[in-house]
């Protein structure tokens, strides 16, 4: 089954992981992030659901802290709708590159029903990061590839790698390596087509 590269990152610390990767820390520095005009726009992820780019603003990226809102105009408000035109899911997008590829960093913001859950009840929702490389072709299109949480495991497992994480009581991990170690990472692997889950194709609507 195709994967949407929209996924609801808020609710998965609470219920559990998929095959995909996911980071407590984001893989992206201030003096990494670039801002490419071909992804603003409109793109259709599958025949129910659209995703709309837009560069980041000082008012869309109220709610982060100072730091990152300073970084909005080098990033990217995702903002998902379904068929109907109602949107069910919002992001904030970050653009890198690392070892000559390129990566979008994923993290989630609140659509208008979120926020109206009780505080108590969202404080146990802790919001990760979810890395994609990014593969353009031309102007219309692009390819995009998760990381596979199972393909990092395998390392894990065989002692192949150090990384910080931890593991839940459910035998789910959770990766919580600073920036600079993912980063390693995704220089040392981000060439091995088994370090991802497959791609999706994101056609441009306008």
């Amino acid at each position: 089954m195709k994967r949407t590269i929209i996924v609801t990152t808020l609710l998965l610390f609470a219920l559990g992981f998929s095959g995909c990767l996911y980071t407590l820390h984001p893989l992206f520095t201030a003096k990494d992030l670039s801002f490419d005009p071909r992804l603003a726009g409109n793109w259709k992820i599958d025949e129910d659901n659209t995703a709309v780019f837009e560069r980041g603003s000082s008012a869309s990226f109220s709610r982060l802290p100072a730091a990152i809102r300073q970084l909005a105009d080098k990033a990217y408000t995702v903002t998902v709708k379904n068929k109907e035109g109602a949107v069910v899911q919002a992001y904030y997008a970050f653009l890198l590159h690392i070892g000559g590829n390129l990566y979008l960093d994923y993290f989630p913001a609140e659509t208008s029903w979120q926020q109206a859950y009780d505080s108590f009840y969202r404080q146990h929702f802790t919001p990760l990061h979810s890395i994609y490389k990014v593969r353009f072709n031309g102007d219309r299109s692009f390819d995009a590839s998760q990381f596979n949480t199972d393909y990092l495991q395998g390392l894990i497992n065989k002692k192949q790698i150090r990384i910080h994480h931890e593991t839940r009581f459910d035998g789910a991990t959770l990766i919580t390596a600073s920036t600079e170690e993912l980063q390693q990472y995704v220089l040392k692997y981000g060439d091995v087509p088994q370090a991802y889950e497959s791609a999706s194709t994101y056609e441009k609507i306008n």
